[in-house]
């Protein structure tokens, strides 16, 4: 608990009997006067999060991310939103009630201490509780599952459904005994709220309407009583059963998503059945019970008859579905990096348990006759509120129908940006609007329409549609939401921010004009200060700088991120990168800080870095880890912050000293986590894999610095020694045979056969390969052999660069920018993508998977230190030289952001005479290194030869 922050307020919900229910929804509200107010600071916090209006003014969304030991709250300067005499805060909380990558929940909770000061220096102090009011909203649908694994519920919103009734809050905690200790302010700026128009509508369509019927149910919810955690080892199955009535008979298609379908007891090929004429009681038992995208159960029905569902328990109720549990003896959980761990045995004698309950399920199923009998006491209905149909799904399976065109009538501003628009319904199917935001982006959806009620407006956002008009959908990711109108003027912000280029909105249910008066994403980022700039003689390049930097932009959040649309998720190795990427292009140090402080809490919970952050998926990549060992040194360069490194370094040595336990007897790493590098063809599904040992040199000797920066002896020599051992080792795993290091040691102990670049340029980059091997290592470089695995993503081209820069191959730093990123702008991408074509993660007729990864933003970094030639040479950027390679180019200039101001640079070669003009703040020196590309160059400095000068 800081100890300099008084808190007089408490932690309120509304009355439960668990506070841990999923998806719960209130509003918070408390009315109080105010007489000549001055100033006014609110402190507020939530699990999992809040919205904050102030006398009916949006003010912001939170909180942070935070551990729970090291739960963080908003302060809020508030002032310009209160007035004279009444006031009033509304807060609309939201507790999530499951894991997400993003948050640990711990049970429902909101915190708001209101301090004001008048004009004669009076405090008011207004903080929550039994004072105020609180009521549920159900307008948002409860059972509504997770948007993704990584994210919180998606959002169901029906505005038909009234807020319930006032009451008194539930005081749960005073602000000190809490599940949340050690409360700490907010360490990152609040983030954007811009309102960025649709640049334009490039189509609509008529769409046919739905044939399915879809179900979506939040069955974790039903399997365990607490917070699920998002690991992949957690059982999640049971059974569904509905009765399905065919008067006619006729083909039934049951969608599953890889479950197991029975009707009458029988199986069928590709879940096609043919059905007589009656009643067939569907059982689809859940076959796929492990992995984390299992908390919820989708299941869609095709018919080419009309078809009825009935509840197989009681035929008299609204929902047509039962749910039936199974032992709850196989109800196991574990996080993921202890059943990496655990020994073989084990795990083959839980999974045969989990199977044997389950196939002795699938062999009795129920029938029709005998269901309700059978299964009173086993089964339970599924309320009609306890599950959603699949909106997701009727837009990725969406039809145009050819030939019919809406009735729509829309207006534009002066800016030719989209205003309002008047649908009209068609008889023929739901009329589908696709608008283009002009470049991709994130933030929330805000609208206003006047519309009968019923009408349902289905938000769906993709980032890519195809030369051939193909559209790329997300995947399992639910990117949208559902809006069910009220009669009337409806106005509404999204909860969640969503990130797209196209946007997709679907008109069902439509009996009359809709009146759309407003249709506006509203930008949420970190708020960037756009001091880093490049550009030059070479338009590619410019374009290629550009939209790096803003993917970096949609990848800064409250921390750094992996993707503004499929994760939103601080995985810690992205986050390396993307840091460093934003030290010259934005040069915010905080951010960079605050994903190390968090990481570093990870080591509370794990033996190594978790890899993503504050996450309940319970997993580790080594790599990830060790380059927050590096990004660490990173931070330190950029900014000269001594303090901090006293602060981090005992956690930087506990990675390393417990990564030491994890050591084979050769002297390796070897653990069997999840041993990813990049997204390539390396042979990483073992144990010991080399490019962890490589990684784990480079975090020693990131570590190292650290130490003789703070005179840390002991751990010097303990660092030195485990450095020197793992190098040794590494060496003795030379092949001879392949002329390389192999990829990995097979867990049988043979050695694998694969060679990849990647242990090429980490072995030249962390001084690992002896003097023998480099000129040939080097040779690697410049041309593959056909047998070596080849870069899959451009995460892994940062460290590839900086392995060409250390070799002096700067200008093939460039050619490489040029070759990779020349199809993304031909493909008219506004921001860089995850990976290359053809990448491990990603298989499909589409360039990549996200078209919006900060990994991939290394132009950033590169092209100012070569081509501008600005290279930072003291911590805290003190002093710099400049040193241009001209790589073909007549002109360039821009600027490297510092912590404060910038260093420009601006040079243009004609007559073989190069003249560069650079300025860096007061105190801030400069020199001039000539470098082999500029040999023949008369050289003009700030106005001054340089050859005079050094003759």
């Amino acid at each position: 608990m800081n100890t300099d922050m008084e808190w007089k307020a408490s932690w309120i919900w509304a009355q439960r009997g668990d506070y841990k229910l999923y998806n719960d929804t209130i509003e918070a509200q408390r009315d109080f006067d105010l007489k000549n107010p001055a100033s006014a600071i609110l402190k507020i916090t939530a699990d999992t999060r809040y919205r904050l209006y102030i006398n009916d003014t949006w003010v912001n969304d939170g909180p942070s991310r935070s551990w729970p030991e090291h739960y963080q709250y908003d302060q809020i300067d508030v002032s310009s939103y209160l007035r004279e005499g009444a006031n009033s805060i509304r807060i609309i909380a939201k507790f999530f009630g499951i894991g997400t990558f993003h948050q640990v929940p711990q049970e429902a909770g909101l915190l708001a201490q209101l301090e004001v000061k008048d004009t004669a220096g009076a405090l008011f102090v207004l903080g929550t509780d039994e004072s105020w009011q609180v009521r549920d909203l159900p307008a948002w649908q409860r059972f509504a599952a997770k948007q993704s694994v990584q994210m919180g519920p998606f959002e169901f919103y029906d505005a038909r459904r009234a807020p319930g009734s006032f009451e008194k809050a539930v005081r749960r905690y005073t602000a000190d005994t809490a599940p949340w200790t050690n409360l700490e302010e907010r360490d990152c700026p609040f983030l954007t709220a811009i309102p960025r128009p649709v640049k334009s509508l490039i189509a609509t369509n008529v769409l046919r309407k739905p044939v399915v019927q879809s179900f979506i149910f939040p069955t974790a919810e039903w399997c365990y009583d607490d917070v699920l955690f998002s690991n992949n080892q957690t059982v999640i199955t049971g059974a569904f059963s509905t009765v399905i009535n065919v008067p006619d008979g006729g083909t039934i298609i049951v969608d599953t998503d890889g479950n197991t379908a029975l009707i009458d007891g029988n199986k069928a090929r590709d879940n096609r059945f043919e059905l007589e004429p009656g009643k067939h009681l569907l059982y689809v038992v859940l076959t796929q019970y492990w992995g984390h995208w299992r908390n919820d159960t989708q299941l869609c029905l095709v018919s080419d008859t009309p078809m009825t569902l009935e509840n197989p328990l009681n035929a008299s109720v609204e929902s047509p579905w039962s749910f039936i549990p199974f032992s709850r003896d196989i109800a196991y959980r574990f996080a993921d990096y202890q059943w990496a761990l655990m020994e073989p045995a084990e795990k083959e004698r839980i999974e045969k348990h989990i199977r044997r309950v389950v196939d002795d399920e699938l062999r009795k199923p129920p029938l029709l006759e005998t269901f309700a009998e059978a299964m009173k006491d086993r089964a339970r209905i599924v309320d009609a509120d306890e599950m959603t149909p699949s909106p997701y799904y009727d837009f990725q399976t969406r039809h145009v129908l050819e030939g019919v065109e809406a009735d729509i009538e829309f207006t534009v501003n002066n800016n030719k940006e989209l205003e309002t628009l008047r649908v009209l319904p068609s008889e023929a199917g739901d009329v589908e609007l696709i608008c283009d935001l002009g470049e991709q982006n994130v933030g929330y959806y805000t609208f206003e329409i006047e519309a009968e009620e019923g009408l349902i407006l289905d938000f769906f956002g993709v980032e890519y549609i195809a030369p051939d008009g193909s559209v790329q959908f997300t995947e399992r990711y639910r990117n949208g939401m559902r809006y069910t109108c009220k009669e009337g003027k409806n106005r509404f912000t999204s909860l969640m921010r969503r990130s797209q280029r196209y946007l997709f909105i679907t008109l069902r249910n439509q009996r009359r004009p809709a009146q759309i008066k407003k249709i506006q994403l509203i930008e949420s980022t970190y708020p960037v200060e756009e001091k880093g700039s490049f550009t030059c003689s070479e338009p590619l390049l410019d374009r290629i700088w550009a939209i790096s930097a803003h993917t970096l932009k949609l990848c800064m959040e409250d921390v750094f991120t992996d993707c503004p649309l499929y994760e939103q998720t601080l995985w810690v190795g992205d986050a390396r990168n993307e840091a460093l990427f934003n030290y010259p292009a934005f040069g915010h140090a905080d951010i960079a800080k605050r994903c190390i402080r968090l990481a570093a809490f990870s080591l509370d919970h794990y033996p190594l870095v978790q890899c993503q952050v504050p996450s309940t998926w319970e997993t580790i990549i080594p790599v990830w880890g060790f380059l927050w060992n590096i990004m660490i040194w990173d931070y330190y360069e950029f900014t000269g912050d001594t303090d901090f490194l006293e602060w981090v370094f005992p956690y930087a040595m506990k990675n390393l000293r417990n990564a030491a336990e994890y050591t084979d007897e050769r002297g390796l790493f070897s653990v069997p986590f999840w041993n990813l590098f990049d997204w390539s063809g390396i042979d990483d599904n073992h144990a010991t894999v080399t490019h962890n040992s490589m990684f784990a040199v480079g975090a020693i000797d990131a570590a190292l610095k650290i130490a003789n920066l703070l005179n840390k002896d002991e751990d010097k020599e303990w660092l030195r020694a485990y450095r020197e051992q793992l190098k040794s080792a590494l060496n003795q795993l030379w092949q001879d045979e392949l002329n390389m290091y192999p990829d990995s040691v097979h867990n049988n102990g043979a050695m694998s056969e694969k060679i990849s670049l990647h242990n090429v340029f980490l072995s030249l980059l962390y001084d690992i390969a002896p003097e023998d091997k480099i000129d040939l290592l080097k040779t690697y470089l410049a041309e593959q052999p056909e047998n070596m695995t080849a870069i899959g993503s451009p995460f892994a081209l940062l460290y590839l660069f900086s392995t060409l820069e250390k070799m002096g191959m700067k200008e093939e730093v460039v050619q490489w920018i040029r070759d990779a990123y020349e199809p993304m702008v031909a493909l008219d991408a506004t921001s860089v993508w995850e990976t290359f074509a053809g990448a491990l993660n990603y298989i499909g007729k589409f360039p990549t998977r996200s078209h919006t990864h900060a990994w991939s933003s290394s132009p950033l970094y590169f092209l100012n230190r070569i081509i501008l030639g600005i290279v930072q040479e003291s911590p805290g950027g003190q002093a710099y030289t400049i040193s241009p390679h001209l790589c073909g180019l007549t002109w360039a200039k821009g600027s490297t952001a510092r912590t404060e101001g910038t260093v420009q640079v601006e040079w243009s070669v004609e007559d073989e005479v190069l003249t560069i003009k650079a300025s860096a703040p007061e105190n801030v020196s400069l020199n001039f290194v000539r470098n082999e590309s500029l040999k023949g160059l008369k050289i003009i400095f700030n106005g001054v030869d340089m050859q005079e000068k050094n003759s």
